[in-house]
């Protein structure tokens, strides 16, 4: 008899089951991503705002053998916010499959959501794994856009050794002329590392770059404080001039493992000032990159969003990638109402 009931354990619990099952599941198919003990009690286990009620485990005589982690937040649904949660990591021992334990997660969740009247999941779906296929037969489940990425190579010679995949070992090949090192000689004045004193500021950053989506990840004040400064995870820069914050960029490093590990440096949030010169976009972004390098990052990703300007990324030196993954929401209930145009923002968990 399997119960579905509130995770048991802690970060390093989540990280060791989660890695374990979708290395045992994907792990000779596709680059995957670690996620370790310091990400997810950065974002879910010492998380202030994070609820353990959506944190799920499904148990079998006192096993864990299933997971489905959700973080409480505000999402943007047209032109209100909504409570809901930003979901993923659902996972399965491949030993337990095929007894529902995936649907019994899955109504769980759904269940907590309508008792504290939240009205989504937002997540994201990898192309590929048995996720898809499941989720697709899920009533409650809606399937929007593919998630590109915006790319930078540091270590080109790493990055093709790395991946299992011919097309993209030939993409990064053909690419690596476009991968400059210009951004090493960028200036650094009058850019510094986030303090706190910053937050209502980039909080006003924040909101004037949410301004073209209609759906995604919506920050309060108390969530972005999280974002931008927990122990030594995520490294938040600023660039401040007579004592205004003219654009703030927020990334951490992870690692993916293929053939090998890549460290990878990944932006969640870039916002500038109205008016702020494209030069100066450019240098703040630069700094942030050549602070990559030296945490060790072998390339830098962000997702594509209508928050990020395409010129400045093109002419930043990075490139277009095309994602394997789709948005994916999980509504509380039938009536929930997506926007008919989505313009996304998210990040990539």
């Amino acid at each position: 008899m399997v119960e579905v009931r509130a995770f048991e354990g802690g970060a390093k619990e989540a990280s060791q089951f989660i890695n374990s099952v979708w290395q045992r599941t994907y792990g000779v198919k596709m680059g995957l991503t670690v996620w370790d003990e310091r990400f997810f009690d950065w974002l879910l286990f010492s998380n202030p705002l994070a609820d353990r009620d959506y944190l799920l485990g499904a148990y079998s005589k006192g096993k864990l053998v299933g997971a489905f982690l959700a973080e409480p937040a505000k999402i943007q649904l047209g032109p209100r916010q909504v409570d809901g949660t930003y979901g993923s990591w659902v996972s399965v021992a491949p030993e337990s499959r095929g007894q529902g334990i995936g649907i019994k997660l899955s109504d769980t969740m759904q269940a907590r959501h309508r008792e504290r009247g939240a009205a989504l999941t937002l997540g994201c779906v990898a192309g590929g794994t048995l996720g898809q296929g499941f989720w697709g037969r899920r009533s409650h489940t809606r399937y929007l856009n593919d998630l590109g990425m915006w790319l930078h190579i540091f270590n080109t010679e790493k990055a093709v050794r790395w991946s299992l995949s011919a097309a993209e070992r030939a993409f990064l090949t053909f690419t690596r002329p476009l991968h400059r090192r210009g951004f090493l000689a960028a200036r650094t004045d009058g850019i510094r590392a986030y303090q706190p004193r910053d937050l209502p500021q980039c909080m006003a950053l924040v909101q004037k770059m949410m301004r073209p989506v209609n759906l995604g990840y919506a920050y309060t004040s108390e969530r972005l404080a999280h974002q931008l400064q927990f122990r030594d995870i995520p490294r938040t820069f600023v660039l401040e001039r007579d004592g205004v914050i003219q654009g703030m960029v927020n990334y951490y490093t992870l690692q993916m493992t293929a053939r090998g590990l890549l460290t990878t440096g990944l932006v969640d949030l870039l916002a500038f000032q109205d008016g702020l010169p494209f030069s100066e976009q450019r240098r703040l972004l630069w700094v942030a990159m050549q602070d990559m390098v030296a945490q060790g990052a072998d390339c830098a990703a962000m997702l594509r969003s209508p928050c990020t300007p395409t010129h400045l990324m093109l002419r930043s030196g990075w490139l277009p990638f095309p994602g394997s993954s789709r948005v994916t929401c999980l509504l509380t209930t039938p009536d929930v109402e997506l926007p008919a145009s989505p313009q996304v923002f998210m990040h990539l968990r």
